[in-house]
């Protein structure tokens, strides 16, 4: 991005062009003028572009869901004309309820009209020579632009039942191509959809039906324009709009806020929640020019809010509005609790003081194509772009300027340098090269004796293996020998006491129990170990004979915890601990 350059933004808006021009400079953003022309002939494409489409939030797992068995919403006939029945039928009686008073002798007059301002170009016989004006008039060398796909025409997909930032590349694109081929039916290349995984882990993928119109009409008029035309970037206008608010709005992650885009014949209506785009409801197909759009996008909000959809809105943004303030009294009245406002650019780094403030706010889209070309805070935008491959490698140009003469200059001087040097310098290449002869030499004696040390070294870490099984063998062995030892000998000593089981508790510690012919001989036997505690002293009869039962927790056996290791173990656990 350069300081001081012009971008241009171009989106189409029915049978209108909206055309924004912005100047970056510094960490600055001017607005330089801002038109509205009309083209010579509608730009209708296919019609996908008039199709309603929603966003799908798919909860299943990555398995279920390339299964198709998830429904796009907008793409299924069935669900649409549910929802149509829905929306009338549910909120027939709570529209009836609310007071249009208002509304009514707003749709009824000529008030609303398009306030926005319409340059009056010279005559066009066509859109090509239309466009070719506004190009020209820009700049007759050299145009950065912008370029949007109109609202509606990007089919849009949120996935977030998986984090895919810990999804391998290879494998997400394996299930970017299975959701694509799933609904649209053939696999789409490359151009035709764009994808990008955002920070919560969601995968957000969008896709096209078609090359946009105005790449189209761009391409045509290009073979026109006698300077140099560069592209930067297309981008859906739901994607300019979310990435404008990022820019220019402080949203708590928690917060709900939806989006209203006005258009001539047509409106569109985004949630975000926090930062993150969340909901794209369907397309409205009413705009400014039908009286009665205003009641539509209102009884859609309330239909999101009512099937909980959209649990609660914190704020309303109006975007493209060029009614004004009867646009934002309108919902002011039917959203109380909801902060209803325009939408606004942020006058910290943004600066429109020479064009009509009453204009700007209809050329919201059309301020964020050219916003998007210039690659100003980019960050706020999602990595999604529909710009074709083919463009981009038509735009890539060999740019020469004086370092890039000095840069070439230098190349043509290395070799002569190069060779400058090498002769100066040839015998101590010479002497570098005996020495390197030499080296080789005495590695290659040396050979044997390598491979000899890389033996003995495998038959060490043999011999080392060898010594940790025997050892972990070993492990406990000479312990219970030594304490059953002291035992057999301790009991044996004492005389007229059995012992009738030994227990090892958790902490380490042998619980003894046994009998005793004679109760003082209970006590003659803690004698026999070092550190031992007696629990329990009962009386009992055996065979018409009494006796004491006793139990015993025998902490230490011996004074000297080195009779456990003797002098031989001790040497192969050093001889495994140095290795």
């Amino acid at each position: 991005m350069l300081s001081n350059k012009t971008y241009t933004g171009i989106v189409v808006d029915e049978e209108f062009l909206k055309v924004a021009r912005i100047k970056i400079t510094g960490k600055q953003v001017s607005l330089v003028s801002l038109d509205k022309v009309r083209l010579v002939e509608s730009l209708k494409g296919k019609a996908k572009a008039a199709k309603e489409e929603e966003t799908v939030d798919v909860f299943d797992s990555i398995d279920d869901s390339l299964d198709d068995e998830d429904v796009i919403f907008g793409l299924e006939e069935e669900e649409e004309d549910q929802t149509e029945e829905l929306d009338l039928d549910a909120f027939e009686d709570d529209l009836d309820d609310l007071d249009f008073d208002n509304l009514d002798d707003l749709e009824g007059s000529d008030e609303i009209v398009d306030t926005d301002m319409v340059d009056e170009t010279e005559a066009a016989a066509s859109n090509e020579l239309l466009l070719y004006n506004l190009l020209s008039s820009t700049d007759s060398k050299r145009v950065d632009v912008g370029l949007s796909i109109p609202a509606g025409q990007t089919i849009f997909q949120i996935l977030k039942d998986v984090d895919f930032s810990e999804t391998k590349k290879k494998d997400l694109q394996i299930i970017v191509d299975d959701r694509l081929e799933a609904l649209h039916g053939v696999s789409k290349a490359e151009d035709y959809y764009s994808y990008s995984v955002r920070d919560d882990g969601a995968l957000l993928l969008t896709s096209i039906d078609d090359e946009p119109d105005l790449l189209k009409l761009m391409n045509r008029t290009r073979d026109m324009y006698r300077g140099k035309l560069f592209i930067n970037e297309i981008l859906p206008d739901e994607i300019l709009l979310l990435g404008l608010i990022r820019a220019n709005y402080e949203l708590e992650i928690n917060s709900i806020t939806g989006v209203v885009q006005f258009g001539e014949k047509t409106s569109r209506i985004l949630f975000l929640k926090g930062s993150q785009l969340w909901i794209v409801s369907p397309i409205i197909t009413e705009g400014i020019k039908n009286p009665k759009f205003l009641n539509t996008i209102f009884s859609k909000i309330l239909f999101q809010l009512d099937t909980g959809e959209v649990p609660n809105l914190d704020r309303l943004i109006i975007c493209n509005n060029s009614l004004g303030d009867d646009a934002i009294e309108f919902f002011e009245e039917r959203f109380q609790d909801v902060n209803v406002s325009e939408f606004e650019f942020s006058d910290d780094f943004f600066d429109a003081e020479d064009i009509n403030p009453s204009s700007i706010p209809a050329f919201t889209t059309a301020i964020g194509a050219a916003w998007s070309a210039s690659g100003f805070q980019k960050d706020n935008f999602p990595s999604i772009s529909f710009l074709p491959s083919y463009v981009i490698d038509r735009q890539k140009i060999f740019k020469l300027q004086w370092h890039g003469f000095l840069l070439l200059l230098l190349i043509l001087l290395t070799p002569i340098v190069s060779n400058h040097f090498y002769t100066q310098n040839a015998v101590e290449i010479d002497r570098l090269r005996n020495e390197v002869s030499t080296l080789n030499s005495q590695i290659q004696s040396l050979e044997p004796t390598v491979q000899r040390y890389n033996q003995i070294s495998s038959d060490l870490e043999q011999i080392q293996a060898k010594l940790v099984l025997l050892s972990e063998l070993n492990q406990g062995t000479l312990r219970w020998s030594k304490n059953l030892d002291r035992i057999n000998s301790g009991v044996d000593d004492v005389n007229s006491v059995w012992l009738t089981s030994a227990t090892t508790l958790p902490n380490g510690d042998i619980e003894l129990s046994g009998y005793a012919v004679y109760r003082e001989r209970i006590a003659e036997l803690a004698d026999v170990f070092e550190d031992a505690t007696l629990l329990n002293v009962t009386s009992d009869q055996i065979r018409e004979q009494d006796v004491y039962s006793f139990t015993y927790v025998v902490s230490e056996f011996f004074e000297d915890e080195s009779i456990y290791t003797p002098q031989s173990v001790q040497g192969i656990e050093e001889l495994i601990q140095g290795n």
